[in-house]
């Protein structure tokens, strides 16, 4: 429920009780609701209505409204009772979102996926290409992964961690093309890949492997 449609003033609320009884009796089966609540609710809902009758009378006083008081919270007690045992439960496994309006209360919003850190270490290799190009290879990217980034660089002394390696760039697809300059022909690449989730985090880097660019 997006508001506690339970609070609500009088009128609302008779409203809201006639719609909810009318669907637990339509879906009492359906729900596994004892018939024992079902008719508690009813008469509950029979005797509010009919304080709610009095209570708007011209001659109505304290005691009235009083009364009205008890009546709708001995009602509310029934109704939260059956929300929370046979929808919220949802026991049969029956409860759908077009059931809920049915009972005059708001689907709740889906939650929202919940995204893992990533904590594998990306497996890829690689392959020549054409005239100054490097193939890498590795995995589809997860559920919920942005893609495999490489960390790499061209030229100089294999370095000892990723973090050397000065060039990144998102890898989306499991076949992916490195293109070089002229310039670079016959320099090493040094190239490690880590795992990116949507949230931008990262997993544990690759170890880094080499490959000179031909």
């Amino acid at each position: 429920m997006n508001r506690d449609i339970f609070s609500t003033g009088e009128a609302e609320f008779l409203s809201f009780a006639g719609t909810f009884n009318a669907a637990v009796l339509t879906h009492a089966a359906l729900l596994g609701i004892p018939a024992a609540l079902v008719n508690d609710n009813t008469a509950k809902l029979a005797a509010y209505t009919a304080a709610c009758h009095t209570a708007k009378a011209p001659n109505a006083g304290k005691v009235d409204r009083e009364d009205r008081r008890e009546k709708r919270r001995a009602l509310t007690l029934t109704m939260r009772k059956i929300k929370k045992a046979c929808l919220d439960a949802d026991p049969l496994g029956a409860v759908r979102p077009e059931l809920l309006l049915d009972f005059g209360l708001h689907p709740r919003a889906p939650r929202r996926r919940e995204i893992p850190d990533p904590a594998e270490i990306v497996p890829f290799t690689l392959e020549g290409g054409g005239y100054l190009q490097v193939i890498v290879k590795h995995p589809a990217r997860p559920p919920g992964y942005n893609g495999a980034l490489a960390f790499y660089k061209v030229g100089g002394s294999v370095p000892e961690t990723h973090r050397e390696l000065t060039s990144r760039r998102l890898l989306t697809r499991p076949r992916e093309i490195l293109r070089f300059e002229d310039s670079q022909l016959g320099q090493t690449l040094s190239i490690a890949l880590i795992w990116q989730n949507e949230k931008g985090r990262l997993g544990p880097p690759s170890p880094i492997q080499t490959r000179v660019i031909a």
